[in-house]
């Protein structure tokens, strides 16, 4: 190639003509692949490539005839008293003198032409939405597959990958309430396929599994607009969607459908599942607590859909029986009639049960009796179990100072029969009277008396008050005894001990990622702001039933949006590894969702939970109802406690991030050994789910900490998932543990396919 590169020639029509040396970037971003490259060299008129009018070189051309006409005129006229000879070498002079001026200005070059071939592409959008998981079949007909099952067997068992990349490279795509792409597929003639977002694990993910239904929405229309943002638009021939058509959230999707139109996208609907559901009525979902006192009332809500049998009035029974029984074999407690609204609206059915005696895990079957023309008997049951725990929670407030988050906190707790509260307040005097059972003058001095708490709330405590030993202690107490953790952050103590290398425990334990700045921790918010930050919900913090401040997932986003926010929170953007963010602050000026502060985050650590708040603000949820206040208080402190439930025992631990899950989730699953147990192997987890064909879980030790293992299994269908771990010291000695899949509220609402949308 030469030294300079030479001027880009103008693009002619049907290809690009770049300069030397040619990059695929220059044309199109990204790494594309190329099916050829051809390379020619020509001379070229910059000033004739530049006309760019028709009648440009005409003019050009009769410009030149005049010149040459007036110098032919004053050679004869100049010539005529002239030799001969004299004349001609005039006349050759003068129009050799023209013809250099004239190819001085056509800028005659010589130009290096590279054209370049790619593959067209076609974007393969895969519905992986929780209503995807729905089966159809008509009236008397047995379900055979799923939504999603069958979208992926039309790809790749009939063909349709095969067919497309005969022609194209291929992007696949999933979609729901964010479009992610997955892989792209080459020509069958071509490269083998790349991930579309490298990662570290991206090797072992199979697209497959990437696609499993488990959204709780659907953005049509916005999946359709990422696609055309992001596809090379020159070479996207079309877009092909396999859907049921169920869009409920987000942009229009004939809007978006219409930009691709624009574009001269053609987009390619399929459809699956059944615009003509039969008659149809199921319990859709219950919610239980998981966990109550003996003899203490408690509520049991049970939602039930019915298609087809609009106005209908059904018999629903709720009965209790042991976990080992035959599900629906226990006595009937309660029953109330329902009536059944709309197609696919759901109808909620509330029990008031007066108290369960034995402690014990008990199942709760809620069963809705038949009417004439029901045609799926299978779900007209569903089985949800409950602890009866007999013991109180035991919980260590610490407090650098009595802030109204620690009073508040004190109270909810100290007038809950249920919570046993023994406090630490390290500005207060010898004798200083406190609402609690036992207030402390300093941290447990022994292991036995640290282990006889559940829980330990932390409200901006000086960690600095704590010795190497106690510390250690503390850490122990977490990974080792399950002890919960809620550590409350704040700007008095935090930014004296969090630079203090002794704290570095505290630190290890907190699940996101401390920063200081010049020693001085961040709080978000400058002092004396009058504009709050509003709280934001991750997927993971709206399904987080700890969190919730009603009986189900929409209820608790409507009193959540209610919520004005908080006024600072510790500058922390960084979860760490494992860790779960349920909340951030937003920032007045928002930028990236990722650049907001974390203000929910919790974590395992080793058989332990830990939670962290961004600040000592929950205490404004009174702003809403005291109610609201009291109910976030209980439920944050029995979620990180849970683990304790099985303090004393012998037997592994098997813990489970939350008791309910959206249908297709990821369930992680820990498993925690006694001490020095490892030798025994590894041991054996089998889950069961809600069709009775077992899954065994691959279980992988944990390179810190040799007695706990880690898996996970995707919870694919709708309803009760039991979880089994069998192994270590104690031979053939089994825990066990129920979660319940359950399809989201919006995915409910229409569960047909919408043939008129797609």
């Amino acid at each position: 190639p030469p030294a300079a590169p030479p001027r880009r020639a103008p693009p002619r029509e049907g290809r690009d003509v770049i300069g030397w040396p040619p990059t695929i970037d220059t044309v199109l971003p990204g790494a594309i692949p190329l099916l050829a490259a051809t390379v020619r060299e020509r001379i070229t008129s910059g000033r004739l490539e530049g006309f760019s009018e028709w009648w440009h070189a005409p003019l050009a051309a009769a410009a030149a005839l005049v010149v040459v006409a007036v110098v032919v005129r004053l050679y004869r006229r100049d010539a005529a008293e002239l030799p001969a000879g004299v004349g001609l070498l005039l006349a050759v002079l003068r129009l050799g003198a023209l013809a250099a001026l004239v190819v001085a200005w056509l800028d005659f070059e010589r130009t290096t032409e590279t054209e370049i071939v790619f593959p067209s592409r076609v974007a393969v959008l895969v519905d992986s939405s929780a209503s995807m998981t729905l089966e159809d079949a008509a009236p008397g007909a047995t379900p055979s597959s799923s939504r999603s099952a069958r979208s992926l067997a039309m790809l790749e068992d009939r063909g349709m990958l095969d067919a497309l990349r005969a022609t194209h490279e291929v992007s696949l795509w999933r979609f729901d309430a964010e479009a992610e792409p997955l892989v792209v597929l080459p020509r069958a003639t071509d490269a083998p396929p790349q991930t579309a977002e490298p990662s570290a694990d991206a090797a072992a993910d199979r697209w497959q599994d990437r696609v499993a239904a488990r959204g709780f929405e659907t953005r049509f229309g916005e999946a359709i607009e990422r696609v055309l943002a992001r596809e090379p638009g020159r070479l996207l021939s079309g877009i092909v969607i396999l859907s049921d058509g169920g869009s409920n959230a987000g942009v229009d999707a004939a809007a978006a459908a219409a930009i691709a139109g624009r574009n001269g996208t053609a987009i390619v609907p399929i459809g699956f599942g059944s615009d003509v559901l039969p008659a149809n009525v199921r319990v859709a979902d219950v919610v239980v607590p998981p966990r109550v006192y003996p003899g203490d009332r408690f509520a049991v809500t049970a939602y039930v859909q019915g298609q087809g049998l609009a106005g209908r009035t059904v018999r629903v029974e709720l009965s209790e029986s042991t976990v080992a029984a035959e599900p629906g074999s226990g006595q009937v407690i309660d029953a109330a009639d329902c009536l059944l609204g709309e197609e696919g609206s759901i109808a909620t059915v509330r029990f008031d049960v007066p108290g369960i005696a034995a402690p014990g895990n008990r199942s709760l079957t809620v069963r809705v009796v038949p009417p004439p023309g029901d045609s799926v008997a299978a779900d007209d049951r569903q089985t949800v179990e409950v602890e009866v725990v007999d013991r109180v929670t035991e919980v260590l407030l610490l407090a650098g100072g009595p802030s109204r988050e620690y009073q508040f906190m004190r109270n909810v707790l100290e007038r809950d029969e249920s919570f046993a509260v023994d406090v630490l307040l390290a500005t207060a005097r010898k004798g200083t009277s406190q609402d609690a059972r036992t207030i402390l003058d300093a941290f447990p001095e022994t292991p036995e008396a640290l282990d006889s708490y559940d829980a330990i709330v932390a409200f901006d405590y000086d960690w600095r008050r704590l010795d190497p030993q106690q510390l250690a202690r503390l850490d122990r107490w977490v990974g080792r005894e399950s002890g919960g953790l809620v550590l409350v952050s704040g700007n008095v103590f935090m930014p004296s001990w969090i630079t203090e290398p002794a704290c570095n425990v505290v630190r290890g334990l907190y699940p996101i990622e401390l920063a200081s700045r010049g020693g001085i921790a961040s709080v978000d918010g400058e002092p004396g702001s009058e504009e709050p930050l509003p709280l934001e919900f991750t997927a993971d913090g709206l399904d987080a039933e700890f969190l919730w401040l009603g009986s189900s997932r929409v209820a608790s986003q409507s009193a959540w949006s209610e919520f004005p926010g908080v006024y600072g929170c510790y500058d922390a953007t960084r979860a760490k590894p494992g860790a779960t963010v349920y909340a951030r602050a937003r920032r007045a000026e928002r930028g990236r969702p990722s650049d907001d502060p974390i203000f929910l985050a919790g974590q395992f650590y080793g058989s332990g939970t830990v939670l962290s708040v961004g600040s000592g603000e929950l205490w404004r949820l009174r702003s809403i109802d005291d109610a609201a206040f009291e109910r976030i208080v209980t439920q944050i402190v029995r979620h990180v406690s849970q683990g304790r439930l099985l303090r004393g025992s012998k037997r592994a631990r098997l813990l489970v991030e939350r008791d309910r899950f959206p249908v297709g989730a990821n369930v992680a699953v820990r498993v925690v050994l006694p001490e020095g147990s490892a030798a025994a192997g590894t041991p054996e987890c089998r889950v069961g789910g809600p069709d009775g064909e077992p899954l065994r879980v691959r279980l992988e030790p944990d390179p810190q900490r040799p007695d706990e293992f880690a898996g996970s299994f995707v919870a694919g269908r709708e309803g009760v998932w039991r979880i089994e771990v069998a192994g270590g010291p104690a031979g053939d000695a089994t825990v066990s543990r129920s979660i319940t899949a359950r399809l989201p509220d919006r995915e409910l609402q229409r569960p047909k396919l919408d043939r008129g949308l797609l």
